[in-house]
């Protein structure tokens, strides 16, 4: 198991949702993920009671830590961001740690923070290359992300060559 640790937004878990075992390849890449309060509550909102609940139903265990994050810095772009994201981007620059996300907007600030950042669609590329999955379960990764509309057809097709480089 991997040992790294990583933040994440709550685009890219909603996207880890719709793939097959996508929990379960992304926690051989990381050994924990962090997330803010405000992202927890955006992914069991309107499915789920509670955060325990969503543990429970994908089988997560602790690998998903919940962070209390009182939101006091403010970044240029700040502004077009929702808390989620907000709370995400200033833990993984308080932490020193990347980040997982799929905003442009939340990219463009993490970039400006100096951040290492991807998107779950690079996470899939990543899980490749570490043999941790085959090139058949990364491409139905990426296709089911497109079908989805987690990813566009522009960078379906450059993460599907990458896999063959």
């Amino acid at each position: 198991m991997a040992l790294d640790v990583i933040v994440s937004d709550t685009g890219p878990l909603i996207s880890l949702e719709k793939l097959s075992d996508g929990y379960g390849w992304i926690q051989q890449l990381y050994g924990q993920i962090l997330i803010p309060d405000a992202v927890a509550q955006e992914l069991y909102q309107g499915m789920f009671s509670t955060w325990d609940a969503y543990q429970v139903h994908h089988n997560l265990g602790d690998f998903i830590s919940v962070v209390r994050v009182a939101t006091v810095e403010t970044f240029p772009g700040w502004e077009l961001l929702d808390i989620g994201e907000r709370q995400a981007i200033q833990l993984a620059w308080r932490q020193h740690l990347p980040l997982l996300i799929e905003e442009e907007q939340g990219r463009q600030v993490a970039k400006a923070l100096g951040l290492k950042f991807s998107g779950l669609a690079g996470q899939v590329l990543k899980a490749y290359r570490g043999q941790i999955i085959s090139s058949a379960v990364a491409q139905a990764n990426l296709a089911d992300l497109l079908k989805a509309g987690r990813i566009g057809k522009m960078l379906y097709a450059e993460l599907l060559e990458a896999l063959e480089r």
